[in-house]
């Protein structure tokens, strides 16, 4: 009986053997592939099934006839510390950006002003005021009856006198007692400059400031030093940089001569393009928002000369917001203005006289400019209101002497008041009226 030969093959359990192994292998890449951290391991999974054929049996393979390729995709080296956890960064950072700081929003704010015009201490205003008895001068009374009417933030007039109390008292040279009128009646600022103020010389301008300050009111126009020319007068009113200057139109012969032979040209500056130019652009450096130029003209007419509208259009183009002119003695027009970068500015050429002995229809009348000014978080300037409140010189006789008051002549008539001062109160606001009416850009204040 012969033998059949037995057919070489793969067993089952051989099959079943070589699948656990081929298991097993995989897990073991997969998990050599994590340790290694980037290292690429790829099995060519086509190659593993060619190599391995059940029907013609079983090849001799050991591990290294079983296709698996491993890549590190870089160098057999070692990494330097840190390497192994920023190798997906660029060699070259890109530079950083630092936001650019923003600028604090300006916050704004609004304020008001009452603007005047001169107080004019003349022999017969002086001599009203004097009392034999104790001998003394006192001027409280003659602002007492528009007192109610200077209720703003800041309050500033014009005096055209000097104070020197070693000089004899004169239609120029008052009493000290002034000022302190000024002060109980309201005023926080006063524009010394006029045409005369350098008269009695640096003493006379000097003992004027201080007499001035010692009331406790702020001064300029008139500087007693270089400095105190150079110092700004920027006042913050409810949040707002408000800048004052003042200029005088014209000195006197006998001022113009003493201001040269003392050389201090700073004394009493004079309303010149340039200067007002530097000054205005010193002030918006300075934080101004709002810059104020009061000037004293010279001259008598009820309308502007020529160089008063040249001298008032280069301070429009120079970036003031409110031009107010004194000097002049009688009511000029309000307008508005309009500067060479489109600024607006408001121009009253003159609030004539507040306080003098003028009898005349022009020169009893006068004016207060008040404003309500506000500057909104982009820095314009907005005039929310701007009003004038018309004034009367009231004179009566009281004990065979002269009395002055100043009245609002749009009000009542105060008690003792005759008829005939009461149809020469009506002229005046008449006469203001012309000015300030249809045309002007101001309206009759409300109370």
């Amino acid at each position: 009986m012969s033998r059949r030969r037995k057919r070489r093959g793969v067993s089952l359990g051989t099959v079943i053997m070589l699948a656990l192994t081929l298991l097993v292998t995989v897990g073991a890449v997969s998990l050599l592939s994590r340790l290694m951290g980037d290292t690429t391991v790829e099995l060519d999974a086509g190659r593993m099934l060619n190599a391995l054929s059940i029907t013609d049996g079983l090849p001799e393979l050991s591990l290294i006839d079983i296709p698996i390729s491993i890549s590190t995709g870089q160098p057999a080296s070692t990494p330097a510390p840190g390497d192994q956890y920023h190798t997906d960064l660029p060699a070259t950072m890109p530079p950083q950006i630092t936001p650019a700081p923003t600028e604090t929003p300006y916050a704004g704010g609004s304020f008001t002003l009452t603007l005047g015009g001169s107080i004019c201490v003349d022999d017969a205003v002086r001599k009203s005021c004097y009392y034999s008895e104790s001998q003394k001068y006192d001027f409280s009374e003659l602002l007492s009856l528009i007192k109610n009417e200077m209720q703003s933030d800041l309050v500033m007039l014009s005096l055209e006198n000097l104070i020197v109390p070693t000089a004899k008292v004169s239609s120029l040279i008052a009493p000290e007692t002034i000022m302190s009128m000024l002060a109980s009646s309201g005023v926080d600022m006063v524009a010394l400059g006029f045409p005369q103020v350098y008269d009695q010389g640096s003493a006379g301008l000097a003992s004027t400031v201080q007499a001035a300050r010692n009331a406790g009111l702020s001064t300029l126009g008139a500087y007693t030093s270089q400095e105190d020319a150079d110092n700004l007068r920027l006042v913050t009113l409810n949040n707002v940089q408000v800048a004052f200057l003042h200029y005088t139109q014209e000195l006197s012969a006998k001022s113009t001569k003493a201001i040269r032979n003392d050389d201090v040209a700073y004394a009493a500056p004079l309303a010149e393009a340039e200067r007002v130019n530097a000054d205005v652009a010193a002030a918006r450096a300075a934080g101004a928002r709002v810059v104020i130029v009061s000037v004293c003209w010279s001259g008598t007419k009820s309308t502007p000369t020529k160089s008063q509208t040249a001298l008032a259009q280069q301070m429009a183009d120079a970036g003031a917001d409110v031009i107010v002119g004194t000097g002049t003695g009688i009511l000029q027009p309000v307008t508005w203005l309009t500067g060479q970068n489109g600024h607006r500015t408001l121009c009253a050429y003159s609030l004539g006289a507040l306080v003098s002995e003028s009898r005349s229809n022009g020169g009893v009348a006068a004016a207060l400019l008040q404003l309500r000014i506000a500057v909104d978080g982009t820095g314009q300037v907005i005039f929310e209101q701007a009003a004038y409140t018309p004034t009367y010189i009231w004179r009566y006789k009281q004990d065979s002497q002269y009395q002055y008051r100043v009245v609002a002549s749009d009000q009542t008539a105060p008690d003792g008041m005759s008829a005939d001062q009461q149809e020469a109160m009506a002229r005046a606001l008449t006469n203001a009226q012309k000015f300030m009416g249809e045309a002007s850009p101001l309206t009759l204040r409300v109370r």
